[in-house]
């Protein structure tokens, strides 16, 4: 209940009793008037005192009733302030919203951008990554070559070296060569009439077709026709004619008119310079 209503039903109370009053004043008309005005009187001043206190409590409602109005408007003036400071906060709210939608914008456009730019580096990357594997490619088919160009290059200087020994070796043999021809009153140019020069070598194999191969060759000045001695130790086991020749090595076979004894393979080999 608030305060308006308890006045009136202060109110309604005081006037109760100012009726029963005049109803007991009414009703005391047929009594004595001396008895029933010292009754009214007395009622009367109770009615009195309890309107005096009716007028004390409206006097403290009405006090009640204005602190509490006053209190309705400082709350009032403090929300009205809080009031101006939320509007204050909205505004600068929805302006930092605008800004943030303009950033938003300027964002998203930029993202486009960087999405668009993306794009365009990722065709490049893979364009470039095609290239790479295309120079891989070549490179490991060059290197492959640069490999092989490599490993001939060691076998020709393998070879080279090989043939650089065989020249030195050579050259001995001719130096010694040419020595033998000079003991014997002979030169590098004068004929031989198909003597093979002095060389010495072993039988490497034999077959039974009487075919020996010799670990002597056209680099040994060996060709075909020339005619070879075969002997073990002091045993002279025969002669061959040499039948075809390769660098290092020579096939002949065994002349059956001079065989003396079963030649084996590592029976030596050697130039005959005089027949007899």
């Amino acid at each position: 209940m608030n305060l308006i209503g308890k006045i009136f039903v202060v109110l309604i109370f005081v006037m109760s009793l100012v009726f029963m009053s005049f109803a007991v004043a009414v009703y005391g008309t047929h009594q004595n008037w001396k008895t029933a005005a010292t009754a009214t009187k007395a009622k009367l001043d109770n009615s009195q005192k309890m309107l005096a206190q009716a007028e004390d409590e409206k006097k403290k409602l009405e006090a009640d009733i204005a602190e509490e109005a006053i209190a309705k408007r400082q709350a009032l003036a403090k929300l009205e302030s809080e009031k101006d400071e939320l509007q204050l906060q909205r505004d600068a709210l929805t302006k930092q919203r605008d800004e943030l939608m303009v950033k938003d914008k300027a964002a998203v456009a930029a993202l486009d951008t960087a999405q668009q730019n993306l794009a365009k580096l990722t065709s490049e990357v893979e364009g470039l990554r095609g290239d790479i594997r295309d120079s891989q490619a070549d490179r490991d088919k060059n290197f492959d070559q640069v490999v092989k160009l490599t490993d001939q290059t060691h076998q020709a200087q393998g070879e080279l070296k090989r043939l650089q020994e065989r020249q030195v070796q050579l050259a001995g043999q001719v130096a010694a060569a040419n020595n033998v021809l000079s003991a014997h009153g002979l030169n590098k140019d004068m004929p031989v009439d198909g003597l093979p020069p002095q060389v010495r070598g072993k039988v490497l194999a034999i077959n039974q077709d009487n075919m020996i191969e010799i670990s002597l060759g056209k680099d040994d000045g060996l060709r075909q026709g020339h005619t070879l001695e075969i002997f073990r130790g002091s045993k002279y086991l025969g002669r061959v004619e040499i039948l075809h020749t390769d660098t290092d090595r020579a096939v002949a076979k065994i002349l059956a008119g001079f065989k003396k004894g079963a030649i084996q393979k590592g029976d030596d080999v050697a130039t005959r310079f005089k027949v007899g």
